[in-house]
């Protein structure tokens, strides 16, 4: 098996795309991105000062941006849970400790309270 980055046909192929300007540092996901992700945080802190809790609901009209980040962290959660890097958990650990619901229980008994008789 040959380097390729030591073969002189790749090598010059290699010379012209940087001479192009391509970089060959792969830009961070949005998702991973660390201002987005403290923006979305900070959303999050709000609807909850506001409404009490985390759970955003999925048609959630005033900030339909969170709501979807909200999804996708549970679908995150839920899909990649024994495989998390050090961020991910990090991530996973700050929303637990704002009281976020990795699972909601469906209908108006999961927004309320228990009330004890």
């Amino acid at each position: 098996q040959h380097d390729k980055k030591q073969n002189p046909v790749w090598k010059k192929r290699f010379a012209q795309l940087e001479a192009l300007g391509f970089g060959w540092e792969v830009p961070a996901q949005r998702s991973l991105d660390e201002d987005v992700w403290q923006e979305r945080l900070n959303e999050l802190l709000e609807y909850k000062e506001a409404n009490g809790d985390c759970r955003v609901p999925a048609e959630y009209e005033k900030n339909k941006t969170l709501a979807n980040w909200v999804a996708y962290m549970r679908r995150r959660h839920k899909n990649n849970d024994k495989k998390l890097n050090s961020v991910w958990k990090k991530r996973f650990a700050q929303l637990e400790a704002v009281g976020f619901e990795w699972v909601l229980k469906r209908g108006r008994a999961a927004r309320q309270p228990s009330k004890q008789k």
